[in-house]
């Protein structure tokens, strides 16, 4: 995809020049994304470099051709991933979406799975710089993550579904009839402000120690989270976000596997404020904690843990953000030290 960012810069440079960007333009020239640029400071023994600078942007496309058919394009870019000199972009979403009747979507191309609140959740909304460290797990990525497939959604007024069905093919995983993957999700809002979920999904892998493309090992995962966005007055928001997830993995029947599993809870109480210059100010707080799968009646005491902590100040508007926040690792092994990153990031949303 070389040479993508200077293609994405034309059509946005012709969307100025034709007064069609962002809102109230053009239905085929509409552009949403944000872009962080931060300092970092780590914490781990060692660390080299001890500190650096980063930046990475988010683009997204979409197109609408009338009210029963649009599109998501969505690209990503940080340079420290590529060589400086490459100017290609990771493409993210690809999607068509289809909605014959109200409250009915059909989606295909390469979207994010529906499993796992702290993943699905868009970049430009989150309350910390980075997403929940179980999201990063390999046993998180059996079920959640971006693939390619169809989508089928329904909405309505307190219910929210979501049936996916994807190749699951996943990095380095050839593509076969043996692997494709089902995932299912279920939104209430039991009341305004506060919705309950549940999600369902099926993983399956060739069985390694045979040769025969009919045998295949099987795993089922399950994401279970709720979200608070209650108003507490007129300045102030409760925000507040609980997840809890059982990650299967996929081996022999024969093994006496114990499944991953992994919780997250995050407070983040929102407040605005009447100055022009500061809006709004949010301090977020996230405690995660995240046990791999193992074999055996003996728990090899392996937990990975986190707190994330951060205030977010808004400058002018929502859409820009100063963040100072940071996270503290804890391991339950033995040998094995914890220490805290730190960062400050500016975000702007466009």
């Amino acid at each position: 995809m070389r040479y993508a960012l200077v293609a994405l810069s034309l059509v946005v440079f012709a969307a100025y020049a034709g007064g069609e960007f962002s809102t109230g333009g053009a239905e085929l020239l509409k552009f949403k994304g944000y872009a962080i640029s931060y300092f970092d400071i780590w914490g781990e023994e060692d660390a080299d470099p001890d500190m650096s600078f980063d930046v990475i942007a988010s683009v997204s496309w979409l197109p609408k051709l009338n009210e029963w058919l649009d599109a998501k394009i969505a690209f990503k870019a940080k340079p420290t991933r590529v060589a400086m000199s490459d100017l290609s972009l990771t493409t993210e979403d690809i999607v068509l979406n289809l909605h014959p009747v109200e409250n009915f979507t059909f989606s295909m191309g390469q979207f994010k799975r529906p499993f796992g609140y702290n993943y699905t959740r868009s970049g430009s909304s989150m309350y910390f710089r980075d997403r929940a460290l179980l999201t990063g797990q390999d046993e998180f990525k059996n079920f959640g993550g971006r693939d390619i497939g169809a989508n089928f959604n329904l909405s309505f007024e307190m219910v929210d579904i979501d049936l996916a069905y994807t190749n699951s093919s996943g990095d380095n995983v050839p593509e076969n009839d043996s692997n494709k993957q089902f995932t299912a999700r279920a939104e209430i809002e039991v009341t305004p402000g506060i919705t309950i979920a549940g999600a369902f999904g099926s993983h399956t892998i060739d069985d390694p120690d045979t040769t025969e493309t009919d045998q295949t090992l099987s795993a089922t995962g399950m994401d279970f989270y709720g979200v608070v966005e209650y108003p507490l007055s007129e300045t102030a928001t409760l925000n507040f976000v609980g997840e809890y997830l059982m990650l299967g993995e996929t081996v022999d029947e024969d093994l006496d596997a114990t499944d991953a599993n992994a919780m997250a809870f995050t407070l983040a109480p929102h407040f605005d404020l009447a100055g022009e210059e500061l809006t709004a100010i949010q301090p977020a707080i996230r405690y995660e904690n995240y046990s791999p799968y193992y074999t055996g009646e003996t728990d090899p005491e392996n937990d990975v843990g986190a707190i994330d902590f951060c205030v977010s100040l808004f400058l002018f508007s929502d859409m820009n953000t100063l963040q100072i926040g940071g996270r503290n690792y804890t391991y339950e092994a033995e040998g094995m030290d914890g220490y805290t990153d730190m960062y400050i990031d500016w975000r702007m949303k466009f």
